[in-house]
């Protein structure tokens, strides 16, 4: 290998292997930031993984062949490199495509400068493509609208449909932020109806419909997304069901629970129950020591995973919930079962908002 050749490549390697650190720490702190466990441990592995494989390069050579001030690159700039418009999900993209780049130039110069690097090279690569599919998809979830959600409703199929569809535009119009659409006895075909018909009754700015346990529910409508217990589908599993743009939101009872949620990507949680509830049996209660667990964790953490405290929750108790800290709640007879459903959903809000 002559002098030229062989600065030439420290330099493309130097330049490649600092574009690929970058890029994987950009995507580490996107998918940390998002409450995106899994794909954070994975970036933080293959940084790891990556300076591993070029532990035994000559990083005197490398330094000693970076010229940045001479680099004719640095004004060869697209309009798309200096505005990133879309927010985290451009950020997120960009970075995606620029490691996968980087870490091909890695591959193939290495192969002529240090070839017993190369297959460990690659093999970050493959692990890359995998783990930025997995982070992209998450980018197209409106998790935005459930960060700002405060009010949520748990809503069963058993009024007449016509009656059904006006409840369900009412507790909209009066500021519910999403509905649960959970009936555990109409078969599929009636259930499918409901959801949609629901889907289409709400003010889309406002109010969007989650269907409880039900993957192949939401598969079938434009639903917003699912709601599953522990005992149900897996976040994984339902993620495979439904489309990439579908929310995944998981019940949790104790403090395991939320942070494996977490930790498998859950988009929010509920948390309880909090108090007795007529809608659904429980053996104990989480309570109110829960919910305050809950939120000194996620404070703790720093973790913007929206949770909804769920469970017998009523105008009455409501600011008790509010004081652990949890400022979300889900309700189904206190709004759903009102004598005055819209009136019961305004009052929820000027205590929530």
């Amino acid at each position: 290998m002559n002098h030229h050749d062989n600065q030439a490549a420290h330099r493309l390697l130097d330049a490649n292997l600092n574009r690929a650190f970058e890029a994987l720490r950009t995507l580490e702190d996107i998918a940390r930031f998002q409450d995106q466990a899994v794909s954070q441990s994975k970036y933080k592995i293959l940084r790891h993984q990556l300076r591993d494989a070029t532990q035994g390069w000559s990083h005197e050579q490398l330094y000693a062949s970076r010229d940045a001030n001479q680099d004719v690159g640095r004004e060869t700039k697209t309009t798309s490199e200096a505005s990133r418009t879309g927010g985290l999900s451009e950020i997120a993209e960009a970075a995606s495509q620029r490691v996968q780049q980087s870490l091909r130039c890695l591959e193939e110069t290495s192969k002529f400068v240090y070839p017993s690097s190369a297959a460990a090279i690659e093999s970050v690569r493959y692990q890359v493509y995998d783990i930025n599919a997995q982070l992209l998809l998450s980018q197209k979830r409106d998790v935005a609208f459930l960060k700002q959600s405060k009010l949520y409703v748990l809503a069963d199929c058993q009024l007449p449909l016509e009656q059904f569809i006006q409840r369900v535009h009412e507790i909209s119009h009066a500021g519910v932020d999403l509905i649960q659409i959970r009936d555990k006895q109409l078969d599929a075909q009636e259930l499918i109806h409901f959801t949609q018909s629901a889907i289409e009754a709400v003010d889309p700015k406002q109010t969007r419909i989650i269907v409880n346990d039900r993957a192949d529910i939401v598969q079938c409508t434009s639903a917003f997304g699912l709601h599953v217990g522990q005992s149900d589908l897996s976040v994984a599993q339902s993620r495979s069901l439904i489309a990439p743009s579908c929310v995944v939101g998981l019940s949790t009872h104790d403090l395991d629970q939320v942070k494996h949620a977490i930790d498998v990507g859950a988009d929010y949680i509920g948390c309880g129950p909090t108090f007795a509830s007529n809608t659904k049996d429980f053996s104990s209660f989480a309570g109110l020591p829960f919910l305050r667990e809950v939120a000194a964790f996620l404070q703790a953490s720093e973790s913007t995973i929206p949770a909804f405290a769920i469970g017998g929750i009523d105008l009455a108790n409501l600011q008790s919930a509010m004081e652990t800290g949890v400022q979300r709640v889900a309700v189904s007879k206190a709004i759903w079962g009102a004598e005055r459903p819209g009136a019961a959903a305004e009052a929820f809000r000027r205590m929530l908002y």
